[in-house]
């Protein structure tokens, strides 16, 4: 019996020290969330609350980091927007839709769009795709002020398992999609952004055992 608690006891010690062993981490994750951000302004990043959705991160933050080197600096707000414009928007215009959709990927910036969504549990990092559409309402192929305002964006996530706390280890694939306003475009203000996040989630750690109460119960009854 000395040896089966010594079994026991050196397992409880495993399973303290392993928290995927005994929590029940989420591996489908929905949230949505909220923000600020501005091309316009260097470096761009869009961040703000995660408002709804998944317990374990309502109440954190989200981020997401494009990459603008190369871009003419804020110091000049028309000069970069103009290039903005003309690199991601005006050669993908669709006159059928009338609409121009820009995307934002490590192919057309100068690195990975990164992002991240975290709060006091831990959190989630990786990399991003997005897209921006912004609709021509006079079909005139010309982005004017009134257009800017508003504009809706999609993407997809890849969720690398170098991430913190209960997701550490975790990895995956996800989407997110949402809209923005903005209430004064000619003066370049900010962008406020809201939307949903949808995440697909696994441990991808390989963990050294696997172990579970059955088998702690079963070493017990060999004993």
């Amino acid at each position: 019996m000395r040896k089966c608690s010594s079994v026991i006891i050196a397992i409880c010690a495993m399973l303290i020290l392993c928290p995927a062993a005994y929590a029940q981490v989420p591996t489908h994750i929905e949230y949505g969330f909220s923000g600020t951000g501005n091309m316009l302004v260097s470096p761009v990043v869009y961040s703000g609350s995660i408002d709804s959705g998944e317990p374990l991160l309502v109440g954190g933050v989200w981020n997401l980091n494009i990459d603008d080197t190369g871009w003419p600096p804020d110091s000049n707000k028309p000069a970069r927007w103009n290039y903005i414009d003309a690199t991601y928007f005006a050669p993908y215009y669709d006159p059928f839709m009338g609409s121009w959709t820009a995307t934002f990927d490590n192919s057309s910036t100068g690195s990975d769009l990164m992002w991240g969504a975290s709060s006091g549990f831990g959190g989630l990092h990786g990399t991003a795709v997005l897209q921006i559409t912004i609709l021509d309402f006079n079909f005139n192929e010309i982005i004017e002020p009134d257009e800017r305002a508003f504009t809706v964006f999609s993407g997809t996530l890849v969720v690398v398992k170098d991430g913190s706390g209960i997701w550490a280890g975790y990895c995956g694939l996800g989407s997110f999609s949402g809209g923005s306003d903005n209430p004064d475009p000619v003066h370049w203000v900010d962008d406020i952004v809201y939307g949903s996040t949808i995440l697909d989630i696994e441990d991808c750690s390989v963990p050294t055992e696997n172990l579970t109460w059955g088998q702690v119960k079963q070493l017990y009854s060999e004993e």
